[in-house]
Order: structure tokens, then sequence, then C-alpha cells
């Protein structure tokens, strides 16, 4: 077993605010339902100001898995800027009472933390709106070797790579990361993310990542494809574990010639899919540095999850 800490996780830095919800609110506010909507902070205050917030939390989507691995009695860290204001202060004390070591200082006073605003319908589906935030302004400068090194897997975030900064910052990380043969983690993140950047993506997993995670959506957009079987071929075909989340239907697991089904574990009530992916992918990387199969990584990442839809936000209550 190795003496480095288990995951370091580069991501946006922000706070999750809840709002239940309708299909006709979310609508109304011509927003992409049921996907990541980028928002400005005039938006996000007005969005505020006219739907009660349910409940805030520290989140962000490769934040939500950090946290779900400490959860889990796992050890990491977590590279991410915020501004010196009232949620970037709860977000780094929500992280360090968690045990996730929070490495980077504040930023300048110009730009508030990030927040995504979620809303949640009856169903359990979620409409995010996200004001990035203090979060655009990390980049390469604030990725230090020192850092990098003692983790077993750095796991990285697709939705930094709308920034050039952060995106230079993730390059910078995998670098390190291949210097001291580091497994990479790459998460696709969200369908309009992999529209925006699908041949850089692609470059980036078959020259750098070790494991990938996607849902259905996700991966049949890498091929251009409305089909799953087209996904499924093409995660085979890179020849790395490749995690392809189903919802309901559970997740696939491909490494190689090797294809491993993960049955969902049911749940009452979904209450709400907010970092249903996030905490798998929690579960699967927790596993993973403590050398379990994949198959049970696939369990733990299914059972995490399952979890997180019972309840509502983004985080894990246990």
């Amino acid at each position: 077993m190795s003496n480095r800490l288990d995951v370091i996780g580069i991501g946006n830095a922000m706070v999750d605010a809840l709002i239940p919800s309708t299909k006709e609110e979310v609508e109304k506010n011509q927003i992409n339902r049921n996907s990541m909507n980028l928002i400005d902070e005039e938006l996000k205050n007005n969005l505020h100001k006219n739907y009660p917030i349910k409940e805030m939390a520290g989140g962000g989507s490769v934040g939500n898995s950090m946290f779900g691995i400490a959860s889990l009695g796992g050890s990491g860290s977590f590279i991410g800027k915020i501004k010196e204001d009232k949620i970037g202060i709860f977000l780094q004390q929500d992280m360090i009472e968690e045990g996730l070591r929070f490495p980077l200082q504040f930023t300048s006073p110009d730009i508030s933390t990030g927040c995504c605003t979620i809303f949640v319908e009856e169903d359990g589906t979620r409409t995010m709106c996200t004001f990035l935030g203090a979060g655009t302004l990390i980049g390469p400068e604030d990725i230090h070797p020192e850092q990098i090194k003692n983790h077993q897997i750095a796991y990285l975030e697709g939705y930094l790579w709308d920034n050039e900064k952060a995106k230079q910052a993730m390059q910078k990380m995998v670098g390190i990361c291949e210097e001291d043969e580091q497994q990479i983690a790459f998460t696709l993140s969200d369908l309009f993310c992999v529209d925006r950047h699908r041949d850089s993506f692609e470059q980036l997993i078959k020259n750098h990542v070790d494991i990938l995670f996607s849902n259905e959506e996700e991966i049949c957009s890498m091929t251009q494809s409305s089909s799953i079987e087209d996904g499924i071929a093409y995660a085979k075909s890179l020849s790395i574990i490749s995690v392809i989340t189903l919802a309901e239907k559970g997740s696939l697991i491909l490494n190689k010639d090797k294809v491993i089904e993960v049955s969902a574990k049911k749940v009452n009530k979904v209450v709400d899919t907010t970092g249903a992916g996030d905490q798998y992918a929690a579960g699967f990387l927790y596993g993973l540095a403590k050398e379990k199969s994949l198959a049970e990584c696939g369990r733990l990442g299914s059972i995490a999850a399952a979890e997180v839809i019972s309840h509502y936000g983004g985080r894990p209550l246990v």
C-alpha cells in the first residue's frame, strides 16, 4: 500500500445553492434544463433574489468527489481558487473540516467565489446555473510539484477546459504526474462541455489519461453518435480504464477487452440527482487507491451514487 495520499483533484471551486423547482420554472428562465449553464454574477444574484435557497454546501464537480472520498475515509487535496468572501471562507473551512487539504490562497478581491445554483425538480432532475467566479483565475503558476507528487491519483475536471489559463494549469499538472508515474483520471463533465472541446479532449484522453469517467450522453457525444453501442466501442478502443454511468441501468467499466457490468443500487426514492456522477467517481477512485478490483471499485461507486441521490445536495450525508 502506498504512503501517498489517495487523490488530488483540480476543479472549479464553488458552493452549491439548491433550489426546489419545477420544469416550468426552469424553462421560464430560458436556461438549458437538465444540464449545466454558464451564467454571470448578475443572473446568479437575480436567481438567489427570486427563489428561496433550500441548502448551501461546498461543491463543484471534482470538489464534490473529494468530499465523497473523504467521507469514505480516504485522503486527498483539492486545488481551486476562491475569493476571501463569505462563501469562499465557508468553502475553505468546509474542506478543512472534512480533512481535505486546500493548498491555494485567496485571490484578489475583484471577483466573487464561484457558485452553482441548482434547480431540483420533484423527480430529482437537476439544472445547474454556474457562475464560475474566482475559479476562473486558476493558472499554471498555482500548480506546484511538491503538492501534486504526494498523491496516488490526480483527478481533473473537463469544465476547466473552458478557460485557457485553467487549461494550462491542468496541462502542467498532467506533466508533473507523468514524470512521477501517477495515475491521471479525467471526467468529461457535461454534454455541452464535450461539444465545445471534443477534439482537444480526444488528444488529452488518448495521450495522457489512465481513467475516464463519462455518462451515456457524454461518451456518445465524443463519437457524435446517439448510439450507446458506438460510445462503448469508442471507450473500448482507448485501452484505458473507462467508466460509463448509465443512471438506473448501472454502469459499465471497460478496460481493454474486459467489460464489467455494475448494477445500480436501489433507492426508495430519487430526491435529487445532483452529484450522482461525482459520488460514483469518488467511490471508484477511493477503491482504486485502496487497490480494490475494478468490479469492487464500481460497486463502491454505485453505493456512493445511490446514497447521494436519496437526499438533497451533491455530497454524502454519511
